[in-house]
């Protein structure tokens, strides 16, 4: 996302409820995801729900300013590393793993980002570093201490969710540091129509858009792809974007440790998944740096 410029004042009730509804969009997202690729190939599932997003958002960009061609090159890098590397990877890799583990994990993509500014030229303070160890030490403790049930038996995918942050916060960064000015609005579409065709052409090629590989579609998956598509891509994109107009960037930025907690809470609660005492303590750990780090900024 692209942020910037200085938030208008609005009333403090209506600020609490659009935060409050952007926790919900964006942290139901992974358990959303997990119930998606139950019965839809999960590529072609994400690639579809990025590309009609993207499509969706170039329509509303409509008559804004047309970003540079420089601009498109960062911004397609930057949607690649978002929604192939980062978000596609932990589609494939919620087939195994829990939406409450992987909830966890992603909640280190502030950490990433921190770690990934030395290349950079950002230099880290004596107390991010320590931010930084106590996090990732959670996250070890968190995948040290899973159950079987938690990671299905595949430890490829927490792996793979190991590295989606990464590559998530890679992205991030890219896109933090795309030339100005640049329209929010704009720039996401480019990055989700940037990702979306490359799922797109991923899909292809290992047979997931395959209208065989459709035919035993779940109505629960169905209407959870249709739920990421409206109110993780475009309603979460537009309410983020609303807060960035007329909310603090602090304030905003609590989304980062709200939606992992919200994410593994229906994790456990509506889908039923196991949560361990290494969940709670290593979650914390992880929650609670991110939480200073973003205060410390």
């Amino acid at each position: 996302m692209i942020s910037g410029g200085k938030a208008r004042v609005v009333p403090a009730d209506r600020t609490v409820l659009l935060l409050l509804a952007l926790y919900v969009c964006w942290g139901s997202a992974i358990p959303a995801m997990k119930l998606m690729v139950e019965t839809i190939p999960p590529i072609g599932g994400a690639a579809l729900v990025f590309l009609l997003s993207g499509l969706v958002l170039a329509g509303v960009a409509r008559g804004r300013p047309r970003p540079t061609r420089k601009q498109v090159r960062t911004l397609t890098a930057a949607g690649v590393l978002l929604l192939v590397g980062g978000q596609g990877l932990a589609t494939v890799a919620l087939t195994e793993v829990t939406a409450s583990l992987g909830a966890i994990l992603a909640a280190a993509i502030p950490l990433w980002v921190v770690l990934l500014s030395g290349f950079t030229g950002a230099r880290a303070s004596a107390a991010s570093w320590i931010r930084l160890v106590a996090g990732f030490g959670g996250i070890v403790i968190v995948v040290l201490t899973a159950p079987g049930s938690a990671i299905g038996g595949a430890p490829w995918a927490v792996v793979a969710f190991c590295v989606a942050p990464i590559l998530w916060a890679a992205g991030s960064l890219l896109t933090a540091n795309v030339d100005r000015p640049l329209d929010r609005v704009v720039a996401s579409a480019v990055q989700l129509l940037a990702g979306g065709t490359v799922l797109v052409l991923v899909a292809l090629s290992l047979g997931q858009l395959d209208p065989a590989r459709w035919a035993d579609v779940g109505w629960t998956s169905a209407g959870a792809a249709v739920f990421l598509l409206v109110f993780d891509s475009l309603l979460g994109f537009m309410l983020y974007t609303r807060l960035l107009e007329t909310a603090p960037a602090p304030l905003v930025s609590t989304y980062a440790y709200i939606t992992p907690l919200v994410g593994a809470a229906i994790g456990a609660t509506v889908l039923d998944e196991p949560l361990w005492a290494g969940a709670f303590a290593g979650g914390a750990l992880v929650l609670g740096a991110v939480a200073l780090e973003l205060r410390g900024r």
